[in-house]
């Protein structure tokens, strides 16, 4: 069982802080407002500002790590108010998407990488799908957008009439030319789903230039998932199918969690038994398990062509009859994961070494953008970064006001 922060250790914690921590400034960049914050893991906090008049749409993006100073500056350019992150677990690029679903077949966005480089273009997907299946790119429902270490992945899906079956499909833009693939995950009949131990594609994670996606199905008497890999240039790279657990696990809503496209479109709520995840090489399953009026929430690592059990949590308030809903976010520590269920509404982590400390904040907003709030207890006004040597403490009551704002850093 893993260990969870108690009150006592907050305390300590508070001590250790006052007595450790050392605080510095960031100005503000051509009198600019700090308006929000963002956290790019592994490397740090990205401050966003603004003219406060208005007058541009230009934003400037102040990344700031464990060197008590400002890394860098860069500075893009919005199509309009509203856009979206999307970041990964070591992904050296992230971006920030002018639309997720297609305009015109087309997706427009910003990239930027680790340096401070951005690059701001357009790339048409929907051409890429049209050359492996001749359809109407404006009947494209788009299931997910993700960033891998080589490629931003678009998952759609298309229901074909004609044939009255669903076919899933999975666009790849690399990094460093954006020339746009396309795959077909999988052709299946809408009568197969009748079958609730078969499900849709859904992506899992990458490791390297290998990226997974799996979807629930059944082959022969077994019941388990399918599971592929494509490599950032539309290569299949392997194709195998995993058993299920022994034991039947409870049925969950998949509402997603952390930067992809899944979190931010709040439409394709899968029903599934338990969520797989790929990262570092392994496969590992999160779900829930039945008890005398409880039930647990286990972690799983496929090893050897079986599942071994590697953490546990204890679900102290299960009611059987409402929907359990999760959504995951793999991380290199463990898997991050937001659950809501019976008024327990929390993010939180299981990580993959039990003695590993997490907390359990309350979920909101923020938390999508800050992974590292699964490893301190936090108010909801912080902002906490988690770096090799250090945390990142940011009060968040600081934004919108003119000025330098100002980081606080606690040695771990």
């Amino acid at each position: 069982m893993k260990r969870i922060i108690t009150a006592l250790q907050l305390i300590m914690v508070f001590f250790y802080q006052s007595v450790n921590a050392q605080t510095f400034e960031i100005p503000s960049v051509d009198k600019n407002v700090f308006y929000d914050i963002i956290e790019w893991k592994g490397m740090g906090s990205l401050l966003m500002s603004r003219d406060p008049l208005g007058n541009t749409k230009q934003i400037t993006l102040t990344l700031v790590t464990d060197t008590k100073t400002s890394v860098w500056d860069q500075k893009f350019n919005p199509k309009s108010e509203e856009f979206y992150y999307i970041a990964s677990e070591n992904a050296r690029y992230v971006y920030f998407l002018d639309n997720l679903n297609l305009e015109d077949g087309k997706v427009y966005f910003s990239q930027l990488n680790s340096a401070g480089n951005i690059k701001s273009t357009s790339v048409a997907v929907g051409a890429a799908v049209k050359k492996i299946k001749n359809i109407d790119y404006n009947d494209l429902e788009l299931i997910n957008v993700v960033v891998t270490d080589k490629a931003l992945v678009h998952h759609f899906r298309y229901e074909d009439k004609s044939t009255k079956s669903v076919v899933e499909f999975a666009t790849f833009i690399t990094h460093h030319n954006f020339l746009c693939y396309a795959v077909e995950l999988a052709t299946i009949p809408k009568a197969n789903f009748k079958d609730e131990n078969i499900g849709s594609w859904d992506y899992i994670g990458f490791t390297g230039d290998e990226i997974f996606f799996a979807a629930r199905d059944v082959i022969g008497k077994k019941k388990g998932w399918s599971v592929k890999s494509f490599s950032s240039k539309g290569k299949e790279m392997s194709n195998m199918f995993i058993d299920a657990p022994d034991h039947e696990l409870i049925s969950v809503e998949n509402i997603g969690f952390g930067t992809t496209g899944k979190h931010y479109l709040k439409t394709d709520k899968m029903n599934d038994r338990g969520l797989l995840a790929q990262i570092n090489g392994s496969i590992y399953l999160l779900g829930g398990k039945r008890g005398t009026g409880s039930a647990t929430l286990e972690l799983f690592k496929y090893e050897a062509g079986e599942w071994k059990l590697l953490n546990q949590m204890q679900l102290n308030y299960f009611i059987e009859n409402k929907a359990l809903k999760l959504g995951i976010y793999p991380m290199n520590e463990g898997i991050g994961y937001h659950l809501d269920h019976n008024g327990y509404n929390k993010v939180s982590m299981i990580s993959f070494d039990k003695k590993t400390e997490v907390a359990h904040n309350s979920y909101t907003e923020k938390t999508v953008y800050n992974p590292s709030a699964v490893f301190n207890l936090k108010e909801k006004s912080e902002f906490t970064v988690s770096l090799p040597t250090e945390i990142q403490y940011f009060n968040t009551e600081q934004l919108g006001k003119e000025g330098a704002v100002t980081f606080e850093f606690v040695s771990r």
